[in-house]
């Protein structure tokens, strides 16, 4: 015989697990270490470093220069929800040219260490 109390732990149950897949599905990646370094009127210097696992919110990135501490495999997702994965390597600069602003998961095994340099 199924009691209330049976129907009611059930119930529980089944929000708990519903409440868990929902949460885990929609989860934001923990937000990686990003901090100014230097900014004036005319330039603006960035440190980040971005854990495996770690992200950093969507911005436009376009014409900063980056130069790679250490590098990784990060995932770049942009607005339209598209998706793009690159390497980096230690010791690697360069100037970004994507316009589109986009949000930084790091992907890899390795923590990525990166100083970026933008003009105002």
């Amino acid at each position: 015989m199924i009691t209330p109390n049976a129907v009611s732990r059930g119930a529980i149950v089944s929000v708990a697990l519903a409440l868990i897949a929902v949460s885990s599905a929609g989860a934001e990646p923990k937000a990686g270490m990003s901090k100014t370094v230097f900014e004036n009127d005319k330039v603006l210097v960035m440190d980040s470093v971005i854990k495996p696992g770690e992200g950093l919110p969507s911005a436009d990135r376009s014409g900063a220069i980056y130069y790679y501490l250490s590098g990784s495999k990060v995932e770049r997702t942009f607005a339209d929800g598209t998706k793009e994965t690159v390497t980096r390597k230690t010791g690697q600069a360069l100037v970004n040219t994507e316009k589109r602003p986009y949000s930084v998961v790091n992907i890899g095994s390795t923590t990525a260490h990166v100083i970026s340099i933008k003009l105002k």
